[in-house]
């Protein structure tokens, strides 16, 4: 992707109204969607005059620019409901406390945000309605209309407990021009790791504040588990009771990306990023880094004055295509009195104009319902790199994380034994998975608010 002064508007336009720029929300950008759906649907009853509790993230503008809108266009077309934002800023910890706060005070919402990190731990103490018997009779709303990836963060043992948002696939971004400076061939839908370790060799050079490293980020826990789940290893058991990292398959994983970095030398470490202050994006964009695996969001990035794209994770024959997605969304509390209002507002919050306004108004990265992806595309195009269609594609072929009991804590956890392995203490890696594993299995059966 070239980013030519012809597009520098593009770019601050971007930055501007994506949630991740800086600064608020554009004013125009706030515009109210034209129509909403009626409350009941079809031939249905509609609900009798009530108000929906909303718990929701919260506190910015971006916040408000993202529901406000929604909220009184849902209001007029439905005179009979009235929607109450409760606004938690924060992530989904802050958010899943709230949550239990209100519930144990007996003034639970009636809808909530939600993500994917929180769902299965939400789901122990069934806090989550099944909206299975509603898409039943909503055909709109059926498992084809959206990312199928994202559309299973919100699947917990066979029931769909809500509705994706924004999600992300994680992909290869790559330096296309330090690349072609070196002679290298580009990635390949059908890469190996093998061809991968040669590239990150081949683009490293250089020496202390001047290295160029041919690769970086493996070293996150997210990334790391990418590899082990197409050798056909995972975090924890198929039960989800048991930690596996400190097994095969995916202990020999572990070292295969230690090696890259004691061994080889071609990773970046954690440590030269943080002791200079900079992050994995600044330094790319700076010609640092020639690869690195992220989650969709190009953001960070877009400030690179050469020409960058993205390429699918490499795969060994016979391997299982992976890669990671997470994804946050809403869903209906199961203790509700106020069902059927409250799925009306669901059905909103799972249109496709509900979808083109977050777009629209506050850049949301990648939408999950389908169609706002697809156009999102086109409508990006002097934004996104060339081969965006990749980030969607991923999603055939991605996966949730394992998600159980306090998966949160889970990952923080597992990142400081992995920064002993990849960093300067070099630790050994059985013996440093090993050292964790009864806190991450005790961490797993946690239900929250017990």
């Amino acid at each position: 992707m070239s980013h030519s002064t012809s597009n520098q508007l593009s770019r601050r336009a971007f930055l501007r109204s994506t949630a991740m720029g800086i600064g608020a929300v554009a004013l125009a950008a706030c515009a109210v969607p034209a129509t909403a759906p009626q409350a009941g649907g079809g031939d249905a009853a509609a609900p009798a005059a009530s108000t929906i509790s909303f718990l929701t993230q919260g506190g910015n503008q971006v916040s408000f620019d993202r529901y406000e809108p929604l909220i009184a266009n849902f209001q007029t077309a439905n005179p009979n409901l009235t929607v109450e934002p409760i606004w938690e800023p924060g992530g989904a910890i802050e958010v899943q406390t709230k949550l239990l706060t209100l519930i144990a005070a007996g003034d639970a919402p009636d809808v909530y945000w939600a993500h994917s990190y929180t769902n299965s731990g939400q789901a122990k103490r069934s806090l989550q309605m099944d909206l299975g018997p509603y898409l039943e009779a909503n055909e709109g709303l059926a498992e084809d209309a959206w990312l199928l990836a994202a559309w299973k963060d919100f699947q917990v043992d066979g029931k769909q407990v809500g509705f994706p948002r924004e999600t992300t696939s994680t992909v290869m971004i790559y330096n296309k021009s330090l690349f072609e400076e070196n002679g290298v061939p580009l990635p390949s839908d059908s890469w190996t790791w093998a061809d991968f370790a040669a590239t990150a060799a081949a683009l490293t050079s250089g020496e202390g504040a001047d290295k160029v490293y041919g690769t970086a980020d493996w070293h996150l826990n997210r990334n790391t588990w990418i590899k082990m789940w197409q050798k056909g290893g995972d975090v924890i058991s198929e039960d989800r009771t048991q930690f596996t990292m400190n097994q095969e398959p995916s202990l020999s994983q572990i070292q295969e990306i230690s090696s890259w970095h004691h061994d080889l030398g071609v990773h970046l470490s954690a440590s030269t990023a943080e002791a200079g202050g900079f992050t994995t994006a600044d330094l790319f964009t700076t010609g640092k880094i020639g690869m690195f695996p992220q989650f969709s969001v190009f953001s960070g990035i877009l400030a690179a004055e050469f020409d960058w794209d993205i390429a699918h994770l490499p795969v060994d024959a016979g391997d299982t295509p992976t890669t990671r997605v997470a994804s946050a969304g809403h869903s209906i509390y199961a203790g509700t009195s106020n069902a059927d209002a409250a799925w009306q507002w669901m059905a909103y919050l799972g249109s496709e104009e509900a979808f083109r306004h977050w777009v629209d108004a506050t850049g949301l990265a990648v939408p999950s319902l389908k169609a706002v992806a697809d156009s999102f595309l086109v409508d990006s195009a002097d934004i996104l790199p060339p081969s965006s269609q990749i980030m969607l594609d991923a999603f055939s072929y991605g996966r949730p994380e394992p998600v159980s009991g306090d998966w949160i804590g889970v990952h923080r956890e597992i990142q400081p034994a992995l920064n002993s392995i990849y960093g300067i203490e070099n630790a050994d890696a059985q013996v440093a998975l090993d050292a964790i594993a009864g806190r991450v299995e005790e961490l797993i059966a946690f239900v929250p608010g017990e």
